[in-house]
């Protein structure tokens, strides 16, 4: 457990808990950015609710923090720093990129030759794996909801609180899988945790609503339908791969699931341009990141 009398330690979470701040601002789409989209309810409401789930979600994050701890054993300071600048410069563009990525590329970038390459190589598998299983989830889910047989009085109200539960499962997700992402290298203490779940929850309200736009509007045109099987698809998908300690990503996981309902309809419904550039910070950040790690450990090394 972290020395609080410690100052560089003290340092260390402080900047830990910026970078939760920063996934606050960024990842709040993965939870509502659907139903900002679906207009189901005002901004700041979705906001009051997600952020007590991500508080409870933080009371099962030790799984994924202890696996986060294992990947590397030092360099978290300087981690910290390069991926807070990175998340904040994309947040400000309004991409929806992984922070899941930025967080553990920078540990590894920074520690390439003492981290832990096989666990590394099979976190990035789980990147991969997670957005494309949601896409195959919501293609299906949506075709069963879609010829169900429920009258429309009853499946718009199925639909109104199924989104904010769907969304409230994606939330407790960021609290179970993202905040131990993000501070599970300085500690797996639930106190830390709950810090950093404070954080996510101030940076969503402060800086959040336009990444939300980005996922919610412009990806896809989602039906409140489109938005609850989205959620519910990466929910159920992120909580699988939680419990088995990986921390993949829950915007891929959220955005599989759009583009998977948006598929239902047909190809042309999805907007190609704007998903190219998603991915294309998927790939791209990432990779920067560990140049600039890997970049900054070699110049010190220098002699």
């Amino acid at each position: 457990m972290i020395n609080i009398f410690d100052v560089f330690n003290l340092i260390t979470l402080l900047c830990g808990i910026y970078v939760a701040f920063v996934i606050g601002a960024n990842d709040t789409a993965n939870a509502i950015g659907t139903a900002v989209g679906a207009k189901i309810m005002p901004y700041k409401k979705l906001v009051l609710l997600f952020g007590v789930f991500v508080l409870i979600g933080c009371l099962n994050a030790y799984n994924v923090g202890n696996t986060v701890d294992t990947v590397v054993s030092g360099g978290i300071l300087s981690s910290f720093i390069l991926a807070g600048i990175i998340i904040t410069i994309i947040t400000y563009k309004k991409i929806p990129i992984s922070t899941h990525q930025i967080i553990i590329c920078a540990l590894v970038g920074l520690n390439f030759k003492s981290a832990n390459m096989e666990l590394f190589a099979t976190i990035v598998g789980g990147w991969i794996l997670s957005p494309l299983l949601t896409i195959m989830v919501s293609y299906i889910l949506f075709n069963l909801f879609e010829h169900s047989k429920l009258s429309i009085l009853k499946r718009a109200e199925l639909l109104k609180y199924g989104l904010i539960i769907s969304g409230l499962l994606v939330a407790y997700n960021l609290g179970s899988n993202d905040i131990p992402t993000a501070l599970g290298a300085i500690s797996t203490s639930g106190y830390v945790f709950l810090m950093g779940g404070i954080a996510i929850i101030l940076g969503a309200l402060l800086f959040g609503k336009g990444v939300s736009e980005t996922v919610g509007i412009k990806l896809v045109k989602l039906s409140p339908l489109g938005a609850f099987v989205a959620q519910l698809s990466a929910g159920v998908v992120v909580l699988l791969f939680t419990q088995f300690g990986m921390p993949v990503s829950t915007t891929q996981a959220i955005i599989g699931g759009v583009v998977g309902v948006g598929l239902t309809k047909g190809i042309k419904t999805v907007e190609w341009k704007t998903l190219l550039y998603i991915i294309g910070g998927w790939v791209l950040a990432p990779l920067f990141t560990i140049l600039i790690g890997y970049t900054i450990e070699w110049i010190k090394y220098i002699k």
